[in-house]
């Protein structure tokens, strides 16, 4: 039997139960509040309260003490997925250290690595791996709090990755997006046609039940829609999924988001048909340890086991550094600091005779007091041209704002019949103020979209949907930033510069 933990800000949650590759079987599911402040985002910020509360869980439903995987969301644990050639586990394990070293471009001081295998495929010679990053402080310190009251850790997982994995599933090969709320924090994941494409986490300021809820729930189906866009997915995002509320709870806000789009349909997340459990309504609240309980292909390495082969490669070194620093580091001292005195003593001498000899000749003085009068014209010259041609180069490129900016604005509003409004233009800053409105707001995502790709504008800033009262569409206030002018060189600057050459 084997038990998986999800620490939250607030709550452990505990799945007990087995799995295979496919599907998962649950005994019992089990929750548990953690102190206040003990852990957040998945850091441990007072040991001894969390200790006492997972003592207490363990105790109080005699839960075994091994087999034993602990699921986090926590920027101290990034995962990734790495798609690479088809090699062994050794060479598998090499490649994603380094790759995750390169990405993570020095975040983490002493970092350890580990990889899961998600699928190969053999005629393409290739494989997706995910790949999980800590610092070994942050391994250790888990591995030490659980130790104290005797259970073992046999993995440590990234939370939202797994449910991908299990939730992916569930698709059957629509497009699809999951949201998983814990406490205040947010997960949305997009499948596209049953693949899997992105996702993202964020915090929520307000309580499920209110109308501010569910704004706040639309702005994450909005910028899923924004994404897929901007991607050119053909995606109808409509159907979204939601953990960690209650049944009532949802339908409420589905009915919220109703009333800002009807074409959203919102539900709760069903108990999937390969998870086996007595208390199937539960599924919702313990997405993260369900999805532990899959079983995970054999060919990886664990970060328990990088974190130890890290500490005993350390070790090694440090005792061999025992033996041999002593006597050779005492002998190599010696011998470098005579060279260097006997190095420095002859080219003190040498640099010193070539030094009174060069300062004396009569010649050097006069050409140097020249040198110094025509550097001090020069240099004076130089910073007044150096002016003239930086306010050249800013009357050259600065944007001007004439009719042709407004046409290309329209033409861009055009095929989305998006209204478009000129509010002001800024002369210091070069911005333009504009405000889009529709009927629908997909309509000027996508009008926005185009203006992002136009080389007109260095910037597309957009903010602030707000319905429009008297014909029932949106708006949105967008501050186009203009782009330098490019300068071509004339035949006559082309000229001047082969003969300067």
């Amino acid at each position: 039997m084997s038990v998986t933990v999800f620490l939250s800000n607030t709550n452990i949650q505990i799945a007990v139960g087995k799995g295979t590759a496919s599907g998962v079987k649950v005994k019992q599911f089990i929750s548990a509040a953690i102190p206040e402040g003990a852990v957040l985002n998945g850091v441990v910020m007072d040991e001894e309260a969390l200790s006492f509360a997972i003592a207490d869980c363990w105790k109080k439903n005699k839960l075994p003490k091994s087999e034993v995987t602990l699921i986090l969301n926590s920027p101290q644990l990034r995962a990734n997925i790495i798609e690479m050639p088809l090699l062994n586990e050794k060479k598998t394990t090499e490649y994603v250290a380094r790759e995750t070293k390169d990405a993570e471009n020095g975040r983490f001081t002493k970092a350890v690595s580990a990889w899961y295998l998600i699928d190969k495929d053999t005629k393409a010679k290739s494989q997706r791996v995910i790949s999980e990053m800590a610092e070994a402080e942050f391994v250790n310190t888990y591995v030490a709090i659980f130790g104290k009251i005797g259970v073992k850790i046999d993995d440590i997982h990234d939370g939202v990755n797994l449910a991908i994995r299990l939730l992916q599933g569930t698709t059957h090969n629509n497009s699809v997006v999951y949201m998983i709320l814990d406490g205040n924090s947010l997960v949305t994941i997009f499948f596209s046609q049953g693949k899997y494409f992105y996702h993202s986490t964020r915090r929520l300021f307000t309580q499920p039940g209110t109308p501010e809820f569910a704004k706040e729930i639309f702005n994450s189906i909005s910028e899923i829609r924004q994404f897929a866009s901007a991607q050119r997915l053909e995606d109808q995002i409509e159907d979204i999924r939601f953990a960690g509320l209650g049944d009532q709870q949802v339908a409420r806000l589905s009915n919220d988001i109703l009333n800002i789009d009807s074409l959203v349909n919102i539900s709760s997340v069903s108990c999937p048909s390969f998870v086996q459990s007595s208390d199937a309504k539960q599924f919702p609240y313990f997405v993260y340890p369900c999805a532990g309980l899959l079983k995970i292909n054999s060919d990886r390495q664990t970060l328990l086991t990088a974190t130890k082969k890290s500490a005993d490669k350390f070790i090694n070194s440090r005792n061999r550094l025992k033996v041999i620093l002593p006597a050779a580091g005492f002998l190599l001292l010696l011998v470098i600091i005579y060279l260097i005195l006997v190095f420095i003593g002859g080219q003190k001498k040498k640099t010193l005779a070539e030094l009174n000899s060069y300062n004396t000749d009569p010649d050097n003085v006069a050409q140097i007091t020249r040198y110094d009068e025509i550097t001090d014209v020069v240099s004076g010259l130089g910073g007044r041209q150096g002016g003239v041609n930086l306010l050249n180069e800013y009357l050259d490129t600065y944007p001007i704002p004439d009719s042709t900016i407004n046409d290309e604005i329209s033409e861009a509003a055009k095929p989305y019949n998006v209204k478009v409004i000129y509010n002001s233009y800024n002369a210091d800053t070069g911005v333009f103020s504009i405000t889009a409105q529709s009927r629908t707001v997909e309509k000027i995502n996508q009008f926005i979209a185009d203006l992002m790709g136009n080389e007109m504008f260095a910037k597309i800033d957009y903010t602030g949907y707000s319905a429009i009262k008297d014909n029932g569409g949106w708006q949105i206030n967008v501050v186009c930033t203009l782009a330098p002018r490019e300068v071509e060189e004339t035949p006559e600057t082309e000229e001047v510069t082969e003969e300067a050459n």
